[in-house]
């Protein structure tokens, strides 16, 4: 058998609440509502000047913006508009005509990503900032740390922050650091062939927000892992653990609540399975996330290190093997069908 063989599976869910198991003392929660509304987003893509992004296309009521930059800012537009049928076709357009140029300000350009989500809210929305680059910060302002408190500044938590590394000359770490600090995720695109499937499945991630300002709240319960998200998507998982009180089942009380398309939503405890389970949790569950998004040290391309275990409340992302060294521009084929209709 030739290629990847990918096998996707799910448990059964009994109650919209999730799946509960506890044993000595700990439990985990596993929360996956489904059979709920889209909810429309809102996107801004900041592209670094010599790239271009491929996947699901917009839906009419998502709105979007597209920056560039070099040391720079370009803008197709100055603020978000909806995704019709004209508006796609314009974007696809400019797309097409971004070329490799000089400097990195990646500063200034997340931070106008930025601006432009803050000047175009919606009730009822979720605001995404996906930043697409291959280079380190080269212009404007270049210390890594400033930026990350900048960016960690002007977000505030309001939205998540999507980092796309293009190859092997990209300093991912920095890129991950940023994307954590800021409710998000980064991930390295190869120069393989199947590119621009890569960013296809990382927009897919991504593309169907169901529910906005997730709140796990338990009673009787101490020493948890991250509980507020910002953002959940179909096809994701929240996951929470933590130790029940004097291991008294009778005070674990369990509750979600959120916002879906056009109200607030309540998963209570009123249907909830809690199982038992003979698996040793403690031995697995990670130390509070509390306000430390650090990044533990990382290996340089090319060593190696012992895998650990990721924390509880964050997805593991894969990650692809046997990848080429990728060039400096990153020019994908098919434009933009994201934007098609």
């Amino acid at each position: 058998m030739n290629g990847d063989l990918v096998i996707a599976y799910d448990v059964n869910r009994d109650t919209s609440l999730g799946d509960i198991k506890t044993s000595a003392g700990y439990f985990v929660h596993h929360f996956a509502p489904s059979s709920l509304s889209r909810i429309p987003k809102n996107v801004v893509f900041v592209i670094d000047q010599s790239g271009s992004m491929a996947g699901r296309k917009m839906e009419q009521d998502d709105h979007f913006g597209l920056i560039t930059f070099d040391s720079s800012i370009f803008h197709w537009k100055r603020e978000l508009v909806q995704a019709n049928k004209k508006n796609l076709e314009s974007a696809k357009t400019f797309a097409q005509n971004i070329r490799d140029r000089g400097a990195t300000d990646i500063n200034a350009a997340v931070l106008e990503g930025s601006r432009m989500l803050n000047a175009h809210p919606r009730e009822g929305s979720a605001s995404i900032v996906i930043l697409l680059t291959d280079g380190d910060p080269t212009s404007g302002e270049t210390n890594l740390e400033r930026i990350q408190s900048n960016v960690r500044r002007d977000i505030e938590d309001k939205f998540p922050l999507y980092c796309l590394g293009f190859g092997y000359d990209v300093n991912f770490e920095f890129l991950e650091k940023m994307s954590l600090q800021n409710n998000g995720v980064a991930r390295r695109i190869y120069e393989d062939s199947d590119a621009d499937l890569q960013l296809k499945g990382f927009y897919e991630e991504v593309a169907t927000p169901l529910l906005t300002d997730v709140t796990m709240i338990y009673n009787g319960v101490t020493n948890l892992t991250q509980t507020n998200f910002s953002q959940y998507y179909n096809g994701s998982e929240i996951v929470v653990a933590g130790q029940i009180t004097d291991n008294n089942i009778e005070t674990f009380t369990p509750q979600v609540v959120a916002i879906s398309k056009d109200r607030r939503v309540t998963f209570s405890d009123t249907n909830a399975t809690v199982e038992y389970t003979g698996t040793d949790f403690d031995s697995h569950i990670q130390r509070p996330l509390g306000e430390n998004t650090d990044v533990l040290h990382k290996p340089k391309e090319g060593e190696t290190t012992q895998a650990l275990p990721p924390l509880v409340g964050q997805r593991q992302l894969p990650r692809r093997k046997g990848s080429r060294a990728y060039s400096k521009s990153f020019r994908l084929p098919g434009g933009w069908p994201m934007l098609g209709y």
